[in-house]
C-alpha cells in the first residue's frame, strides 16, 4: 500500500486565482526504488524499464516511470495503476537488493503556449531545445526541480518535480508570472 498525503498546494488551489497554464495533478502519487541490483530485479520481475540515466517511459493516463540514477527510480502514476500494485508488491520479496525510496515532491505542470516563456523567465535552461520523455534537473525561479517536458494534447508541456517544502512558493511564482503574460 502506498501512503498519501496531502499535497501544500490545496489551500492554494482554492484561494488563489490559478492560471489556465498552472495544474497540479494531486490524484497521482511517487514510489521512489533504489539499490545496486536494480536491473536484475526489474528483470525479474517484467518490469520494462527507462535504458538511459534521465529517460522515462508513460505509465497509464498520466503517469511516468524515470531512471533518476544508475540504480534509482521514480515512478509517478494514479493510486490505481496496475504497475504500482507490480512495484509494491515486487519490493516485498527483493531481498535487499533494491528498496523503497519515500518522494517528498510535489508535481506541478505548465502547459499551454506560454509555458516556455514561463520556464525561459524562471529558469536557465533553453526547454525549446531539451528533448521529450528526458528530465532535466535545474532550479525555476530558484527552486531545484526535475523538469520533464512531454507532449500532451499536441503541444509541449513540462512537469515540474519540486521539495513539498518549496512547491507553494513555486505554485505562486509560476502563477504570478502566468497573470502576467496573459495579459
Amino acid at each position: 500500500m502506498v501512503n498519501t498525503r496531502i499535497s501544500p498546494l490545496v489551500k492554494l488551489l482554492d484561494t488563489a486565482l490559478v492560471p489556465e497554464v498552472l495544474t497540479h495533478p494531486s490524484d497521482l502519487v511517487k514510489l521512489g526504488v533504489k539499490g545496486p541490483g536494480l536491473d536484475e530485479w526489474a528483470r525479474r520481475c517484467d518490469i520494462a524499464l527507462p535504458e538511459a540515466l534521465y529517460d522515462t517511459l508513460p505509465v497509464g493516463r498520466d503517469g511516468v516511470l524515470a531512471r533518476v540514477g544508475s540504480g534509482e527510480l521514480i515512478l509517478e502514476s494514479a493510486a490505481d495503476d496496475p504497475l504500482l500494485g507490480r512495484f509494491a508488491e515486487a519490493l516485498q520479496a527483493a531481498d535487499g537488493e533494491v528498496y523503497r525510496i519515500e518522494q517528498q515532491s510535489v508535481t506541478v505542470v505548465l502547459s499551454g503556449e506560454c509555458a516556455l516563456g514561463i520556464l525561459a523567465q524562471t529558469c536557465g535552461v533553453d526547454f525549446a531545445a531539451e528533448s521529450v520523455g528526458r528530465i532535466v534537473y535545474t532550479r525555476v525561479a530558484g527552486a531545484a526541480c526535475a523538469v520533464l517536458p512531454r507532449e500532451e494534447d499536441g503541444q509541449r508541456a513540462y512537469r515540474l518535480w519540486v521539495d513539498y517544502s518549496l512547491a507553494p512558493y513555486l505554485w505562486e511564482t509560476l502563477a504570478e508570472i502566468a497573470l502576467d503574460l496573459r495579459f
